[in-house]
């Protein structure tokens, strides 16, 4: 397990010194406002259903960017592990520039698997790390679909709950290609934030956060630099209860 650790960690500093490297090349600045609502449907201890609804748009100009649907079925493992599997719905707007009007839309299917581990530093301090594989099928101009590659992603998230209702999150995430297709990109992207959530009620809450996007693009010379604000309502539904 430690190993495991270890390697996630240098996997994540190499994201950021690889992110930091590449800030000299080609990059296309973004501002976008990610709006998302997140279901979790307990079902028992052991199990629960997410699901995650996001629209995704531009700020400047106003334009749809993408749209995620995301299901999970998860299980809890015992001493702070879990697993789960996925399915997301992705429908994006090409090419990626706000400024064009005249766009047209791709959707992508990803089938994902999902391991994740709460670690407890403190009463009040959580690390949490996440590690997801998306298998990518993207839509062709026949209608059907075509399997593009597998990408991995790691998130190290901290959390920090001065009391019960309030939480403060940090996180970084690195995306790796894998596939036969993928030359330049290997190394996709990396993404880092810090977000507010705020629970009145045991079951709702609201979350607010600023991340950046910093993705590489299938050149190899040409990045994305997107600055993201993100507005989240927390829904919580206890079957077992009701």
């Amino acid at each position: 397990m430690g190993r495991i650790k270890t390697i996630t960690c240098v996997a994540l500093l190499f994201g950021l010194f690889y992110t930091n490297v590449n800030a000299q090349k080609n990059v296309d600045t973004q501002h976008l406002l990610w709006t998302r609502y997140y279901l979790k449907l307990k079902l028992n201890d052991n199990y629960q259903i997410r699901q995650e609804i996001e629209e995704r748009t531009y700020w400047f100009p106003w334009r749809q960017h993408q749209f995620i649907s995301r299901t999970f079925t998860e299980r809890k493992l015992g001493k702070g592990w879990n697993a789960a599997i996925g399915f997301t719905y992705f429908l994006q707007s090409l090419p990626h520039d706000p400024e064009i009007k005249d766009f047209t839309y791709q959707l992508e299917l990803r089938p994902q698997l999902e391991i994740a581990y709460k670690q407890t530093v403190s009463e009040k301090i959580i690390l949490h790390h996440r590690y997801w594989s998306e298998f990518r099928f993207f839509e062709q101009p026949n209608g059907s679909f075509e399997y593009g590659n597998n990408r991995i992603r790691y998130k190290l998230e901290i959390r920090y709950s001065p009391i019960s209702s309030l939480t403060l999150k940090a996180f970084d995430e690195i995306h790796i290609n894998i596939g036969g297709k993928i030359v330049q990109n290997v190394f996709d992207q990396n993404r880092y934030g810090a977000s507010v959530q705020y629970m009145p009620l045991e079951n709702l809450g609201f979350e607010f956060g600023y991340f950046n996007w910093y993705q590489q693009r299938k050149s190899g010379v040409d990045f994305y630099n997107r600055h993201i604000v993100r507005f989240t309502v927390h829904h919580t539904i206890n079957i077992k209860k009701s």
